[in-house]
């Protein structure tokens, strides 16, 4: 994604994010999988798959920081989130 800022500078999505949380994102074991209801399960949803791709990951624990501190929802770092807050783990 190409955003424009007033001064008539594109740049990408990822020049706007902190270095520390886009640095090590083309590491993630998630990165491209095609079962993309996995990473948001019901609450009812057993979420196994998701834990297990993340359980290799070598981003895990800063997945997981990301996902609390900008708010995310879904798996992440392998434990479920919602808002931001882990609700199972």
């Amino acid at each position: 994604m190409t955003v424009e800022l007033e001064t008539s500078t594109l740049v990408d999505l990822t020049d706007l994010l902190p270095l520390s949380d886009s640095r090590e994102w083309h590491r993630a074991a998630c990165r491209g999988d095609p079962n993309h209801e996995a990473w948001f399960p019901y609450p009812s949803q057993d979420f196994e798959y998701a834990r297990g791709v993340c359980a290799g990951c070598p981003i895990r624990d800063a997945c997981g920081e990301f996902a609390a501190r900008t708010g995310q929802s879904g798996v992440w770092g392998g434990h479920e989130f919602d808002r931001g807050r882990m609700i199972r783990f």
